[in-house]
């Protein structure tokens, strides 16, 4: 009887203890802007295409969290995946080179464990013997894998010239 009293009373004060705990506080993804982490993700910007211009692919690659849940849209064709853009990506920056960038109106969101970037980029650069300039709108969507920021999804269409930022 004395081991069932003394049970009781064990079960009884764990379950005190453990319903007195104050909750976690939640994070406001909203309102919160982590701008510890928007500094890391507009600093990995800068990163991805000073590696497009040193033609370092495999860092370039390594900017992105290549798998079945990676996505890409690209000038209104249909949804591509990650090899697509891998192999894209390998095919546009080793022939270009003197490879000029500037991202503008950026802005990054982060929701947590998940930001978005978006942005107007203008490039500018040769292949073989013509120079091409492009004027595009990015987005770029990242998750937070240990302590490191991914992209998992990539959207580029043209930018309207007309409306230049």
């Amino acid at each position: 009887m004395k081991n069932v009293v003394l049970f009781s009373s064990l079960f009884v004060w764990a379950l005190f203890f453990v319903q007195c705990q104050p909750a976690p506080t939640p994070k406001d993804i909203v309102h919160n802007l982590f701008t510890e982490d928007q500094a890391a993700i507009t600093k990995i910007l800068d990163n991805i295409y000073k590696s497009a211009q040193a033609r370092d692919l495999e860092k370039l690659a390594a900017f992105h969290l290549y798998g079945p849940k990676f996505t890409e849209f690209k000038d209104g064709l249909p949804r591509g995946n990650a090899e697509q853009n891998k192999k894209s990506e390998q095919e546009v920056f080793s022939a270009v080179s003197n490879l000029q960038y500037d991202l503008r109106d950026v802005k990054v969101n982060v929701f947590g464990e998940v930001a978005i970037a978006t942005f107007h980029g203008y490039f500018e650069g040769d292949m073989g013997e013509n120079h091409v300039t492009m004027q595009l709108q990015g987005t770029l969507v990242f998750a937070k894998t240990d302590s490191t920021w991914k992209i998992v999804h990539e959207h580029f269409s043209p930018l309207n010239p007309a409306n230049p930022m």
